[in-house]
């Protein structure tokens, strides 16, 4: 892959718009064709290169496109928004809606991603090693679906209504979430090891979505209806999968561990399920 080095001319209070840090926006460019892209630094618009440092090297395709953002991007927002394929690598903290709607390829972002990271994502891996903000792998308001694809790892904790009107792919916390985890899911897969917050599931209709709270929870909604308590075969095969292709280490020790399951939201009609460890699994 070939390697593009982007280095923010230190921090700002003010934002940066710039959704055209993906691989498909550079490849087959030339570096300064690059540094002259528009970017907005809050009201108004501005080449790129007059708060970024561009270098490197430049891909012909989005697949061989390997962009590292080196430093503090906590006021960059959209890294990787609708990103198809290539890799990103934010060795720092990331802006608002990091991999945003990206359908393909990896972001990793060293530090902290704030909020609505991974929002409406369609598919690839982003990776968080830090902590995620609000609204994590979530809708849009207005939006009738979140994520449809694609899988989010964030190693620390995420604050509230993370995978917010879920409908495919996986969402899996380190640590522990915020309010409304999973609220309105019809789908999907929201894996929490450390403890998940309240209203989780608040209306979540199901088809075939659950979430599990492998390190316990704050609550379960009313509108959920206990059913047993026991080890499903399946989260076998996910905790396996979360071992050994995204490397999960937690997941390992849950193998066979009992789970509690509910079934609800009820109020909506729903079969979505949450399954709570029975106890820790150390």
């Amino acid at each position: 892959m070939e390697k593009l080095v982007l280095t923010p001319r230190g921090f700002s209070n003010i934002p940066i718009e710039a959704e055209v840090i993906t691989p498909d926006a550079f490849a087959g460019r030339t570096v300064k064709e690059i540094r002259a892209m528009r970017v907005h630094y809050g009201n108004r618009e501005v080449e790129m290169s007059e708060y970024i440092h561009v270098q490197g090297k430049v891909a012909e395709t989005p697949a061989e496109q390997f962009i590292v953002v080196d430093g503090d991007a906590r006021h960059i927002k959209y890294i990787g928004r609708g990103m198809t394929e290539g890799r990103i690598v934010v060795q720092g903290d990331a802006g608002m809606h990091t991999g945003s709607q990206m359908s393909g390829g990896d972001i990793t972002v060293a530090g902290d991603a704030s909020d609505w990271a991974g929002a409406e994502m369609k598919g690839g891996l982003l990776r968080v090693l830090g902590d995620s903000g609000n609204q994590l792998g979530a809708a849009y308001r207005g939006s009738s679906e979140g994520m449809t694809g694609g899988c989010i790892v964030v190693n620390g904790s995420a604050g509230s209504e993370a995978g917010i009107s879920m409908r495919r792919g996986m969402i899996v916390v380190g640590g522990a979430t915020g309010p409304f985890t999973g609220a309105h899911m019809n789908g999907g897969e929201i894996f929490v090891f450390g403890l998940l917050g309240r209203r989780a599931g608040a209306q979540a209709k199901g088809n075939g979505g659950f979430i599990a709270a492998l390190g316990g929870a704050a609550e379960v909604l009313p509108t959920y209806t206990y059913e047993a308590t026991y080890a499903p075969g399946f989260m076998t095969l996910y905790l396996r999968q979360l071992t050994d292709n995204l490397g999960v280490t937690d997941a390992a020790r849950y193998i066979g561990a009992p789970l509690k399951r509910y079934r609800g939201d009820m109020a909506v009609g729903g079969s979505a399920e949450i399954l709570v460890a029975e106890k820790d699994q150390a």
